[in-house]
């Protein structure tokens, strides 16, 4: 059972890193001169109605100050812009410029073929299971995270 838990986390640690390399490779493909934590910034904002700060720190799980400098990057570089919140004026909504909407859109095309270049010759019921499999073993971890 040891051999199989540990090509388990073997598994889900190159995977991940496999996924962060190939969206670095992208990004200075495309000049970019950010990482992928920018790359799931502005697709959470694309993705968000009404994202704010606050959302963004916990769903990265990062820190509301490197959140915060993320953003401002972001925003000097045209791609972000701050909306009031027009229920509660000590929150903005973050929301996709044109220019940051060009960069979502073509980054989010080239992680989509990456994907799917991931899930070659893996058929729909292989995946489904695989997903339903996944959802469970990250419902175990989440319940296990909770109790500490």
């Amino acid at each position: 059972m040891h051999n199989t838990e540990s090509a388990l986390q073997a598994l889900f640690m190159n995977t991940i890193g496999g996924l962060k390399t190939s969206m670095k490779n992208i990004m200075k493909e495309k000049q970019l001169s950010l990482s992928p934590i920018y790359f799931l910034v502005l697709k959470n904002i694309h993705d968000t109605p009404d994202c704010t700060a606050n959302y963004l720190a916990d769903i990265t799980e990062k820190d509301k100050g490197q959140i915060t400098r993320l953003l401002q990057e972001l925003m000097n570089q045209s791609m972000v812009a701050k909306m009031p919140n027009p229920t509660d004026k000590r929150s903005q909504f973050l929301e996709l410029t044109p220019m940051g909407m060009a960069y979502y859109q073509a980054l989010a095309s080239a992680d989509r073929a990456v994907l799917k270049e991931m899930r070659a010759n893996i058929s729909d019921e292989d995946l489904t299971l695989f997903l339903a499999i996944g959802e469970k073993m990250l419902a175990n971890l989440n319940a296990i995270n909770h109790k500490l």
